[in-house]
């Protein structure tokens, strides 16, 4: 049996809305209408209530029209943007498109141009489903500024994951200040810049040809170089990377950081947990208290993004509990304050939970890194609804 797709109306025009209502009704079923409101601004309490798979948005100018295609898909990522517009200008195709939207539909909008967008979202759904149960995991370490370890987490996380024996590669999205290769002593032949020419034919088979191997027992795919090749990194691109990655390594993880949109949004989108990375000053969970809330607003609630506070001592000024106050989240794991030896780590460009197994530190990340499998495992077999 075929999943129900559900779909929201946005639509100024009684016509249009009877029309296009009309051709979800004649899908036999596989469509449903689950609401529809005049304007965006009527709409979007519903539409963020209902999530609907798609949501079509009738614009009639142009400038408004971006940003509200934009705004649509900040608070709601996982909806599906169609636009429904009687302009037919490149212009405007173009920069809805490049706000988001997946498809542009001219109006009166044809019934067979819209049942084709429609089931296209529909099959992409269903190999997304089908594929679900055999894709590995994909674990962001996210932090907006550095300062705080993120890259520490990740290159250590990623290390004890592959020496419990995972398949395990470590890809470094902090795509204008990313040091994994600086931690990890190594000078890799390819970078994300060279998987740019292939973008669209992506597979296993060439990724694994430009990820470097660590002697760890993890792979590494490194960032960009220069920063002028960072600005040619796409979501799309991403998008199709990760897509890949999962379907060919047990355990992604991705070293993130600078703002919220663009890139972060697309891999974030992708992320099976995103753990965020703290430590208990004031300057940190100020910021971590913003971003939170703003993650919990494009749909990164609680329930995929985890508290980890880095550098911990338990005789700190501030506590973890009031930490937890502040900031209205539990702490994930909290990861003891190792600062000598991480330092003597980085210098010789190995990780710590290789290079000193019985460190603190790295019987913490032992710790957290079998937490994080196990809540996947229980994750993907029903056994809990949300990781705690």
């Amino acid at each position: 049996m075929k999943q129900q797709t559900t779909a929201f109306l946005i639509d100024s025009d009684a016509a249009s809305v009877s029309q296009i209502n009309s051709t979800l009704m004649n899908m036999e079923g596989n469509v449903r209408l689950v609401g529809a409101a005049r304007n965006l601004q009527e709409g979007m309490q519903a539409i963020q209530t209902s999530s609907p798979h798609i949501v079509i948005l009738e614009v009639n100018d142009l400038e408004r029209g971006t940003r509200e295609t934009e705004l649509l898909l900040s608070r709601c990522p996982q909806s599906t943007a169609f636009i429904s517009s009687a302009a037919m200008s490149p212009e405007w195709i173009l920069k809805l498109i490049r706000a988001g939207a997946s498809e542009y539909l001219t109006r009166p909008v044809p019934a067979a141009e819209l049942v084709d967008a429609i089931n296209k979202v529909a099959r992409q759904r269903t190999a997304k489903n089908l594929h679900a149960s055999n894709c590995g995991t994909v674990f962001s370490v996210y932090h907006p500024s550095g300062g705080v370890g993120t890259t520490t987490i990740a290159v250590n996380l990623a290390a004890m994951l592959a020496a419990q024996g995972h398949s395990t590669v470590l890809v470094d999205l902090n795509l204008y200040s990313g040091d994994v290769s600086a931690f990890l002593d190594l000078s890799p032949r390819y970078t994300l810049t060279d998987v740019m020419p292939k973008a669209g034919q992506i597979d296993a088979s060439f990724l694994k040809s430009v990820i470097a191997p660590h002697p760890s027992g993890m792979h590494v795919l490194e960032g960009p170089t220069h920063m002028e090749e960072a600005n040619q990194i796409t979501t799309e691109l991403l998008q199709e990377v990760i897509g890949v990655l999962r379907t060919t390594f047990e355990y992604t993880v991705i070293d993130t950081g600078g703002e919220l949109f663009g890139c972060n949004l697309a891999t974030f989108k992708l992320s099976d947990r995103i753990l965020f990375a703290t430590i208990l000053t004031v300057p940190c969970l100020r910021t971590a208290k913003r971003y939170l809330t703003a993650m919990a607003d494009v749909g990164f609630g609680p329930d995929r993004v985890k508290l980890v506070v880095n550098r911990y001592l338990p005789r700190d000024d501030i506590k973890i509990s009031d930490a937890e106050k502040v900031l209205r989240t539990k702490a994930y794991h909290m990861l003891p304050n190792n600062y000598a030896d991480l330092k003597t780590s980085v210098n010789k460009g190995v990780p710590l939970a290789l290079y000193l197994p019985k460190s603190s530190f790295s019987k913490s990340m032992d710790q957290m890194a079998r937490q994080l499998c196990q809540d996947s495992a229980r994750l993907r077999t029903g056994t809990i609804g949300v990781m705690t």
